[in-house]
């Protein structure tokens, strides 16, 4: 009796540890969160000011030009760039990513270009094609890293490397939903906006359109990616503190299930003891 009330008193103790370092956790990912959710709105004002400026540029363009950024190529190969995380305890975050680029990113004419060193273990597993110059990219975020990237990817599609370049990211829809959805880098499409382009006056461009475009379509680029960067973040972070709110509350859940099964050990071994005394005192 006395080593069974050992032992649930050590689970006790060891679900105790775990909800601290759970409970730790999870005040670290709101803490986080925060702080890349505040970054992300004052990130997409800067985008959809960006988006507006390359819509008006398209529309401006001369009749049945065609720039660089839009023009189609004759590669075969396809370029995905596919945000995941460093570090693991983030629930469904990194599997939710997995499972959609195994079902629509096939192994052939395709090559993948992970950021987040839990994708690039997964992928390289599978056999899929890596590039894994940026893995931790995403580990301080830092704009002037997302800057040499964007401008990789721009030249590897001007050169003609690759036919598309898309990026798979995580999309933040509230704080308990989070879905992964993939949107296309190269070629450009004219740039959707939402942003009302009429400015009563026709707009002077110096030197000309085509020069500007050639100049704001890779700071566009770079700022799209960042954006998708955070966005991801900020998924990932809210993805982790749930976690870690749920794994904390299955720890308090658990503490009171064993409290309880050692409170009627404890009880049942006192009287098991009062028992034996009073059966040995009647025998004297």
């Amino acid at each position: 009796m006395a080593q069974n009330l050992n032992k649930t008193k050590r689970r006790i103790a060891s679900v105790n540890s775990t909800k601290k370092m759970t409970n730790a956790m999870e005040l670290v990912a709101t803490v986080k969160l925060g702080r890349y959710k505040s970054l992300l709105e004052k990130n997409r004002a800067y985008v959809e000011e960006i988006v507006n400026l390359v819509h008006t540029l398209f529309l401006r363009q001369i009749e049945g030009e065609e720039n660089i950024f839009q023009a189609e190529n004759s590669a075969t190969k396809n370029l995905y760039l596919v945000i995941t995380s460093n570090l693991g305890l983030c629930a469904s975050f990194n599997n939710d990513v997995y499972k959609y680029v195994e079902n629509n990113v096939s192994k052939e004419n395709n090559d993948i270009l992970i950021i987040g060193k839990k994708g690039n273990e997964h992928f390289s597993r599978l056999g899929y094609s890596l590039v894994d110059e940026y893995t931790s990219l995403n580990e301080k975020l830092i704009y002037e890293d997302v800057v040499k990237l964007s401008r990789n990817l721009t030249s590897l599609f001007t050169e003609g490397k690759y036919h598309s370049i898309n990026i798979i990211y995580t999309k933040y829809v509230n704080s308990i939903k989070f879905v992964p959805e993939e949107i296309k880098i190269f070629p450009l499409g004219n740039v959707s906006s939402e942003v009302n382009t009429e400015l009563g006056y026709s707009p002077i461009f110096d030197p000309n359109v085509k020069t500007l475009i050639e100049e704001i379509v890779p700071i566009y680029i770079t700022s799209l990616i960042y954006n998708k960067l955070v966005e991801s973040t900020v998924s990932e972070q809210a993805s982790r503190r749930t976690a870690m709110d749920n794994a904390t509350d299955n720890a308090n859940e658990l503490i009171e299930q064993l409290t309880l099964e050692y409170n009627k050990a404890r009880q049942t071994a006192i009287t098991q003891e009062i028992t034996e005394v009073v059966s040995s005192s009647i025998d004297k």
